[in-house]
């Protein structure tokens, strides 16, 4: 287990931030709310941090991924997720 999706879990227990779906440990991912190909781009590296990070389900990862990085849309969706996550 990657340390950060591990201290997610830790802090905010099994849960998807985005529907609140109780997850078995495969189902729930690990995204990067600033996408890694965007990070990776602007800085030359990923940002593996907590505060990148947010734990979402299976369904709510792939729904996350149908919008642009740069649109209003996954803007929201993450906002909405952040405001489930414990600092």
């Amino acid at each position: 287990m990657h340390p950060i999706k591990h201290l997610l879990i830790q802090k905010n227990g099994m849960y998807c931030m985005l529907c609140g779906k109780k997850c078995e440990y495969d189902d729930l991912h690990w995204h990067h709310k600033k996408w890694k190909s965007i990070t990776l781009k602007e800085r030359g590296m990923i940002d593996n941090s907590y505060d990148n990070g947010i734990l979402l389900c299976v369904n709510c990862h792939k729904y996350v991924h149908q919008f642009s990085y740069y649109s209003e849309m996954y803007h929201t969706l993450m906002v909405s997720a952040e405001q489930h996550k414990l600092p």
